[in-house]
Parts: structure tokens; C-alpha cells; sequence
């Protein structure tokens, strides 16, 4: 009889109807991502007006960065979702609202919040390789924020990757995120990168810039070997803190070495100059890695050591990029 209803229904001209298909509901990792994209557009917008208001030339050149650096961000993250079904309640002339026009005053503060939601987000989602790449997002933020409120001589709001700021979702203390490298170290008792190869590595990048830093004091004239010796001591005291974490100190594990080959040509001003924001910029890729490599909660430490090596690799004369950490994406600024 089935059979039968059914020739009839055919011979009829009748189909059944399947129901529409229904716009999925975005899993936690879709939401950071979409987050984040947003906050990427929302800042390009506003540094694009705020500079069209008309603002000094050292300001506009800090905003030209966050827009640039925002748009890559927005376009690394994969832009905004579009599941390609059609809008269920479409209008015959949509309308996109202009952004919302800010003063520096108010876009420092919004840079500041969004590497906030970005540090956080870092910490929490599932997806490591997308907490990698949110780290950088919120890291590069910070240091927006930082030139922004340098030259207009603003007051800096407080650090992203400050756990009082974004929160801490292990409850253990994080290291500050304005403090210098050796500073944003792990804490002893259950930290998240034990025995984490990529906490391993973080603790040989800063060995070896604790090492060639007292190797460059010794070569350097006055001025500049107590900076040396200084950045020397703070990279020793966080390798040992790596090292404890990644549970490797006094073990064949241990990568650490005790001498690091140099590059070629130091009589060469050029190369002696560029090795100290190279030996930061080597810790910060480290540290991103070991964003990655902490599981979902536990990345804070992980992401106040990106924040510092990037901030030390800038006081050093490296040029400003928009993914921190991320060699892959480009060290090149964007204009």
C-alpha cells in the first residue's frame, strides 16, 4: 500500500517539502573567532575616522598602523562568517551605518579593552592554533596602544595580558604584562606547560639571550653594558623559571647549552645592533608557541612572556608588526 501511495502521489505532480536549511548556532571556537573579527573591523573603522578628523602626524602614523594591522588581522582570521545560505528576512535595500567616529582618547580605550577580550579569549578557547594567533592579535593590540598613548601623550590604560584585567581562569597568579621578559615567567606549582616541549623551548630562546647578552656587555662600551648585563639577568632568572616548568632542570631533557654559536660579521655595527631585537624576537616566537601548547585556560603565562619579549624586541629598535610571535605572517610593517 506504501508502494502504491506513493505511485499516486508522483503520478500527482506532489513532492514532499524539506524544511529550510537553518543557519548553524557558532561552537565556542567560532565565537572568538567572529569576536575578534569584529573587534578588528571596529578598530580599522575608528582609526580610519579618527585620522580623517584631523589629528598631528606622529598620531596619524600610529593610527595608519591600527588600521592596517586590524585589516590583516580581520583577513588572517578568515574575515566575517558567511554560511552562504540566503537571509531569511531579506530587505530590498540594506544599509551599512557609517562607524562611529572616536577621539584618540576614546580609540586608545577601545584598543585597550579589545586586547583585553583578545588575551581572554587566547586563554580559553579550544582550538590551540587559534589561540596562537588570537595571542598575537591581542599582543599587537597592546602595542598599539602603547605608541598610541606615547605620542599623544596619553595615560596608558592597563595591559591586556594583565590576569587582573583579563582573568585568570587556572586562579593561579600570572605574571605581569608590563613587567620585563625574565619577569613574565611561569609560576612554580602547577603551571599549565609542564613538561611541554614548547616550555622547554622558551627556556633554551631566553638561555641563549641571556648568554649573548653578557657576550655583547663584554664587547660593549659603558653606556650600554649595563643595559646589557640587566637584560642578561632577567633572561637567565625566566629560563630557569621555563626550565622548572617544562620540568627539565638537572635532567638529559634539558636543552639548555652552555655556549651558543654567534653570528658572523659583529664588527659590523649593523649586525651588532640587530642581534639584541633578534634574541627578543626568538623569545617571543617561543612564547607563542607555548600559547599553543598550554591547554584551554592556562595560557596566561604564556601570553604576558609574548607580550614582554615583543615590547623588549621594540625597545631594541625592531619595527612594529601586526602578528607578533608569528614569523610566518610577516615581519614587514603594514601601510
Amino acid at each position: 500500500m506504501l508502494v502504491a501511495g506513493a505511485l499516486v502521489l508522483a503520478g500527482c505532480g506532489v513532492r514532499l517539502e524539506t524544511p529550510p536549511p537553518v543557519e548553524p548556532s557558532p561552537d565556542a571556537t567560532e565565537q572568538v573567532r567572529g569576536r575578534t573579527v569584529d573587534d578588528a573591523l571596529g578598530l580599522a573603522d575608528a582609526a580610519t575616522a579618527v585620522v580623517a578628523s584631523g589629528v598631528d602626524e606622529p598620531v596619524r602614523v600610529v593610527l595608519d598602523d591600527v588600521a592596517a594591522f586590524s585589516a590583516r588581522h580581520a583577513e588572517e582570521l578568515g574575515g566575517v562568517y558567511d554560511s552562504g545560505l540566503p537571509d531569511p528576512t531579506p530587505t530590498p535595500s540594506p544599509t551599512t551605518s557609517a562607524p562611529v567616529v572616536t577621539d584618540v582618547t576614546e580609540l586608545l580605550d577601545e584598543l585597550a579593552a579589545d586586547a583585553a577580550r583578545a588575551t581572554q579569549d587566547a586563554d580559553l578557547v579550544p582550538d590551540p592554533d587559534l589561540a596562537r594567533l588570537v595571542a598575537s592579535v591581542a599582543v599587537a593590540r597592546d602595542a598599539l596602544a602603547d605608541r598610541l598613548a606615547a605620542v599623544a601623550d596619553l595615560p596608558r590604560p592597563a595591559p591586556a595580558a594583565d590576569p587582573a584585567a583579563a582573568g585568570d581562569a587556572s586562579g593561579d597568579a600570572a605574571p605581569s604584562a608590563g613587567a620585563s621578559p625574565a619577569d613574565a615567567s611561569p609560576t612554580d606549582d602547577g603551571d599549565p606547560t609542564a613538561g611541554s616541549p614548547a616550555a622547554a623551548a622558551l627556556a633554551l630562546a631566553h638561555d641563549e639571550a641571556a648568554w649573548t647578552f653578557t657576550v655583547l656587555a663584554a664587547r660593549s662600551s659603558d653606556a650600554t653594558r649595563t643595559t646589557m648585563l640587566e637584560a642578561a639577568a632577567r633572561h637567565r632568572t625566566a629560563s630557569d623559571a621555563w626550565a622548572r616548568a617544562a620540568g627539565v632542570v638537572g635532567r638529559p631533557a634539558d636543552p639548555r647549552r652552555t655556549a651558543y654559536a654567534l653570528p658572523a660579521g659583529l664588527d659590523d655595527p649593523a649586525v651588532l645592533a640587530a642581534l639584541p631585537r633578534t634574541l627578543e624576537q626568538s623569545v617571543a616566537d617561543a612564547s607563542a608557541g607555548a600559547v599553543a601548547q598550554a591547554p584551554a585556560g592556562e595560557r596566561l603565562d604564556a601570553v604576558a612572556s609574548l607580550r614582554a619579549a615583543t615590547a623588549a624586541a621594540v625597545a631594541w629598535g625592531a619595527a612594529p608588526v601586526p602578528f607578533p610571535g608569528m614569523p610566518e605572517l610577516g615581519t614587514a610593517p603594514v601601510r
